[in-house]
């Protein structure tokens, strides 16, 4: 078992991170985690369970789902939605939210937001 050094003591993981991202990187993961939770305080659970985040770039959120009927009811709540990111994140951060019909799987979710 390894002794800690006299002097030395614990660090916070936040501030480990903050030495391995820069503060652009900080602010675009707190950025992506508020969007992350709108999401799924907006989406009927059914629905989440057959979508995804994809990306944010250029003010766009990227979603993925999973059958046509999904992407459809995707856009039927996207006024819903862009209205409660906006509420949250502020005015014109997101402007539009693009589907995309594609088969998922586990495995790929580690690149989603």
């Amino acid at each position: 078992m390894s002794r800690q050094r006299a002097g030395s003591r614990p660090v916070a993981v936040k501030e480990i991170l903050q030495g391995f991202l820069n503060p652009g990187d900080l602010a675009a993961l707190k950025e992506r985690q508020q969007i992350r939770r709108v999401w799924e305080a907006v989406l009927p659970a059914k629905l989440l369970a057959q979508t995804r985040l994809l990306d944010f770039r250029r003010k766009e959120l990227w979603v993925e789902a999973r059958v046509g009927p999904v992407a459809q009811e995707l856009h039927f709540l996207k006024p819903r939605i862009l209205q409660e990111l906006d509420r949250v994140l502020g005015p014109g951060k997101i402007r539009d939210l693009r589907v995309r019909v594609g088969e998922f799987n586990q495995i790929k979710e580690d690149a989603e937001i």
